[in-house]
């Protein structure tokens, strides 16, 4: 046989060999399959699990699977920064340094946002309940309608980058990361908002001043009804004092052991002796990603009481 012969039936038995049997097509795709449902399950919440769903988009299962050890051990992704439009988090891999994982979302523009809160305020349990840590599946529609989906189009919207020798995207670390965020989401659906452009602080505030109008009235209407019912004789005999007369020394004189109570505020710190003290409860499914919703909010209401209090102090 000649060289030209022999190339000739070595590429043709290459090409026989690159080719899948229906067989194994069949195989590859239940394997698929069912990598995409262990990926899916790693969420307990319908909207923990559609983002996972979203990711998938871009992200085959395969690449996705490596990412679910690391993902599951808490040890490994540490440094967890939600911040809007993007998260951040250290993932120790085989090498002695941590790897740095950045994922960024597209924000949306605030004209549309505004649309947004608009149709938030006009049914509030709906966001009464995402407070509560439940994701409506109307707030999800009201995105949709507005052509920016709340979980993001990973085709799209996403740029993930990792600092390991592995460029591909995602990579494990990457996938660890995106899976445990599910895990954070479903305690707190409401990072979604904020990687797509608004903080629950921001949506709070925005909401409170398109209802200020409304509030206005109804105190106005409030104030009526109080003055109505001052002038109501009652027919119990309650003795009413009223906080000036309270307050002054004639009336104080005669009670005894009513002294002036004071507080003082400390400025809270990393340490949250709380915590500490009474240690995160292990009976739930995902003790670390608890401790990270729980801590933020905890530092969030302790910090803005400890404003208000500073400006009541200046007064």
């Amino acid at each position: 046989m000649d060289n030209k012969n022999f190339n000739r039936n070595r590429k043709k038995k290459g090409a026989q060999r690159g080719r899948k049997s229906e067989y194994d097509k069949r195989r590859t795709h239940q394997e698929v399959q069912q990598i995409k449902h262990e990926l899916i399950n790693f969420a307990k919440t319908s909207w923990g699990q559609q983002w996972i769903k979203s990711i998938l988009k871009f992200g085959r299962p395969f690449r996705m699977q490596r990412g679910i050890e690391y993902a599951k051990d808490d040890r490994r992704i540490e440094n967890l920064r939600i911040n809007k439009g993007q998260i951040f988090a250290t993932v120790q891999g085989t090498a002695p340094t941590p790897y740095r994982v950045k994922i960024n979302f597209e924000i949306i523009p605030d004209k549309i946002w505004k649309t947004i809160l608009d149709s938030l305020a006009e049914k509030i349990i709906n966001l009464t309940m995402l407070l509560d840590g439940i994701l409506p599946e109307e707030i999800v529609n009201i995105f949709k309608k507005n052509n920016f989906p709340l979980f993001p189009d990973a085709s799209k919207d996403i740029k993930a980058e990792c600092s390991c020798p592995d460029k591909a995207v995602p990579c494990k670390h990457i996938a660890a990361v995106i899976l445990y965020i599910s895990k954070v989401l479903d305690y707190d659906p409401f990072i979604l908002l904020k990687i797509r452009g608004k903080s629950k602080k921001d949506v709070l505030i925005a909401l409170s001043l398109a209802q200020k109008s409304e509030s206005d009235s109804m105190t106005i209407r409030s104030n009526e009804s109080v003055e109505k019912e001052d002038n109501i004789k009652f027919s119990f005999n309650v003795p009413k004092i009223s906080v000036p007369e309270l307050l002054s020394d004639k009336t104080t004189s005669k009670k005894k052991g009513f002294e002036e109570i004071s507080f003082k505020f400390k400025k809270p710190g990393k340490l949250i002796e709380t915590f500490e003290n009474l240690g995160i409860p292990q009976s739930i499914d995902d003790p670390k990603a608890f401790e990270i919703v729980l801590k933020n909010i905890y530092q969030t209401i302790s910090l803005e009481f400890y404003k208000k209090s500073m400006k009541k102090e200046k007064k």
